[in-house]
């Protein structure tokens, strides 16, 4: 099985391409992006994005989409958009219409494109474009906040992960999507979905995750 992903240099992505490689149901991956994955395996076909455009056909069977920053890594809203919306899009049609026919995307808890939240929104928005592609098998996965070790330092994030691991003792029952989750554990899920490719359309929060 050949697989597309998009985000692997990120804290899910890297950990889903490591996925990836150990699955010995794949046999070639595709690790679309604007720099290097920082791995070397012979599963592995770097695909560089210029422009946020491919420089190259990718014909795989399913795609993994964990592209997702913040607006203050991005640098504005504008910014912001082109990462967690237009270019998941655009990766998708793209692969689509070259006979992909699984997609596994990581979005957000509370996505949705009427939201009053410009994030959520955001993700929403993503959420409903990518069901009208026409995947038949698409599954996407909302998970509240992530747990994993990141190469940037997120101040606000941090406090809220050490805050997350409180709540999530108090958290069960219908709280249960309120839980922090572990990247390693998306990562597994995401992997999961592509290669079962159940087909329709599938929203995962994180407690089903």
């Amino acid at each position: 099985m050949k697989i597309a992903i998009a985000g692997a240099t990120g804290l899910t992505g890297n950990l889903c391409l490591k996925e990836l490689i150990e699955n010995e149901k794949i046999t070639e991956i595709y690790a679309i992006g604007r720099r290097p994955t920082g791995i070397a395996h012979s599963k592995i076909n770097e695909v560089k994005l210029e422009n946020n455009k491919l420089t190259q056909k990718v014909n795989a069977d399913a795609f993994i989409c964990c592209l997702g920053t913040t607006i203050k890594k991005a640098g504005s809203k504008k910014a912001f958009e082109q990462i967690d919306l237009e270019l998941p899009l655009y990766l998708a049609m793209e692969l689509k219409s070259a006979g992909c026919k699984t997609a596994a995307v990581i979005s957000s808890m509370g996505a949705d494109p009427k939201s009053m939240i410009f994030y959520s929104r955001v993700k929403g928005k993503m959420e409903s474009a990518m069901k009208e592609i026409g995947f038949e098998s698409l599954s996407i996965l909302r998970p509240s906040l992530i747990r994993g070790n990141r190469n940037e330092k997120r101040f606000g994030e941090d406090f809220a992960k050490v805050m997350m691991k409180l709540f999530d003792l108090i958290l069960i029952g219908p709280m249960k999507n309120y839980q922090s989750i572990q990247a390693k554990d998306i990562a597994k899920s995401l992997v999961k979905k592509v290669i079962e490719g159940i087909p329709g359309f599938h929203i995962y929060k994180s407690g089903r995750i």
